[in-house]
This record gives structure tokens, sequence and C-alpha cells, in this order.
């Protein structure tokens, strides 16, 4: 199944409760309290990104030595009576096993007034959640 889709059917189950453990293949879930409440977290690979205009994305595979290729993460943040999905590029480095980056996600669209501060381990096919703080507070979920 296409990982875009793959993930925006998951945030539309979820949004719904339909789903709560069911992760597809790549991509993690995370569950936390967050003001008494659960909050989910789901991170999954996105499709591959153009480096430059006009090129075409690449095969999602890792790139050749010296070099990076760009691919995008769809995260997923829901609780039991909303939902959103927020894209957010990635670049691949090469010759690393797994590349990082950092993201921060204001929650406010799910009616809290915090900001989750992840760090997300990717590579080609599988995305994870690896660390993540709640602010302000600087409270650590994970």
């Amino acid at each position: 199944m296409d990982s875009k889709l793959a993930a925006g059917t998951i945030a539309f189950l979820l949004s719904f409760g339909v789903v709560s453990a069911a992760t597809p293949e790549g991509c993690s879930s995370d569950t936390f309290q967050v003001d008494g409440a659960p909050l989910t977290v789901g991170i999954c690979p996105g499709p591959a990104l153009s480096a430059t205009p006009g090129a075409k994305p690449d095969s999602g595979k890792a790139p050749a030595a010296g070099k990076t290729s760009a691919a995008s993460l769809v995260e997923t943040f829901s609780t039991k009576s909303a939902s959103f999905t927020v894209s957010s590029p990635v670049d691949f480095l090469a010759g690393a096993e797994t590349s990082r980056t950092i993201d921060d996600v204001s929650l406010a669209r799910l009616g809290i007034a915090k900001t989750i501060h992840m760090t997300i381990a990717f590579k080609p096919g599988s995305a994870r959640l690896e660390r993540a703080l709640l602010i302000p507070g600087a409270v650590v979920l994970k």
C-alpha cells in the first residue's frame, strides 16, 4: 500500500477510534497522556521528493555515497475527538544507516495549547519517533 495512502487511512480511522493498535509496516505509533487524555502520534515514511526542480522522485532507496536524498514524513496526531496530519521533509544522508530530523508541531488544532518537539529516525521505508518533549514545561513523553 502506498505509504501516503496508508497514513491518510490510519488518520481517518484513528479519528473515529476504529484503529488503535494496527500500525502499517515501517510506521510508528505512540500514545501519550497529555492533559489527562490520550494523544496518539503516528509517523510514516511518505513519498520521495525531488532533489531539484523538475527532477523525478527517487525510488526510496538509500542514495549513492556522497549524496543526499529528499523524502517526506507523514505525521498524524489524534485524540478521541479530533485528528490532523502534516507532512515534513527529511534528507536521507548517504552512508548513514539511519538519518534523524527534529520537528516541532503545535497541537492547537486538537485543542491542546502545547507543542510537541520530536526527534524522528528515518531510513527509506521506515520512520519512528525516537524522542518526544511537550513544551512549554519540557515534559518528557518519550
